[in-house]
């Protein structure tokens, strides 16, 4: 099994080059880097073995950047069914025997998406709040409002590996099969809600998330959603729109991937 991690870079190229994440990652695995605006800075870290840099067709939604990556990595690197897709947030730091061991856990419970346990700082006292149950119309009233999430899972509570509704799109790993019968992220969110929307369909299709608590990650999260009268609150109010008008009678959308990435599923 080989692994593929595609990262989408907002303007991350310092953040990225400054952790030295991805650096360390492509002595094992597959680097996929989506330039998502004009301005990154890459050229050093591409020249590392299996860094691809895709400096290209700015200005797509979280969902359709991914999209991109992965029809990328079957039509140029040869990637395969039984191969792993991770979708990686830029800020996230990881070390490569969390990976193996996230593979072999992955392999040995037959797993066809996981996440893993994400915390907001260096001790990992700080869990990030990556796991949720899926969400209610009351629940994003309060979260908007200030009133707390009552969606968000306590970490704390679980010891064991477990599955859950949903984890964000900070760290995602999917057995490529399992990507492709779902027909990547929906394109139609263009930011927000679009981990949400692909975990409720995986879930529906008979394979619910499995959340691994023993494997770790950092991850240095910035939340712009909140600022009001931001594009970011829009796009995170239409997301959720979205998401509870379609969710209790859905059916796989025909526009999930981009044309690019489809062909590959003929």
């Amino acid at each position: 099994m080989k692994v593929y991690i595609s990262v989408v870079s907002h303007g991350h190229d310092k953040i990225i080059n400054n952790l030295g994440c991805l650096k360390s990652l492509s002595d094992n695995f597959n680097i996929i880097i989506k330039s998502n605006k004009q301005g990154d800075d890459f050229k050093e870290l591409s020249l590392c073995n299996n860094v691809h840099w895709i400096d290209s067709d700015y200005g797509l939604g979280f969902g359709h950047n991914n999209n991109y990556v992965f029809s990328y990595c079957i039509n140029n690197l040869n990637m395969k069914d039984d191969d792993l897709f991770i979708v990686f947030n830029p800020d996230v730091l990881m070390d490569s025997n969390s990976i193996y061991d996230l593979v072999s856990l992955m392999k040995k419970d037959n797993t066809h998406m996981s996440c893993i346990n994400l915390f907001k700082n260096e001790e990992h006292t700080i869990y990030d709040c990556s796991i949720r149950d899926f969400p209610k119309l009351h629940q994003f009233i309060r979260s908007f409002l200030g009133f707390g999430n009552t969606a968000i899972i306590d970490k704390g509570t679980i010891s064991d590996t477990t599955t859950v509704d949903w984890a964000a799109g900070s760290f995602l790993a999917f057995l490529v099969q399992r990507y492709k019968s779902l027909e990547g992220f929906d394109e139609r969110y263009f930011m927000y809600c679009e981990d949400i929307d692909i975990c409720y369909r995986s879930n529906k299709q008979g394979y619910p998330v499995v959340y691994y608590p023993e494997i770790k990650a950092l991850h240095y999260a910035k939340h712009e959603n909140r600022k009001f009268f931001s594009k970011h609150l829009y796009w995170h109010i239409s997301s959720v729109v979205r998401f509870l008008l379609t969710k209790k009678s859905y059916t796989t959308p025909s526009s999930c991937l981009s044309h690019k990435a489809k062909v590959i599923l003929d």
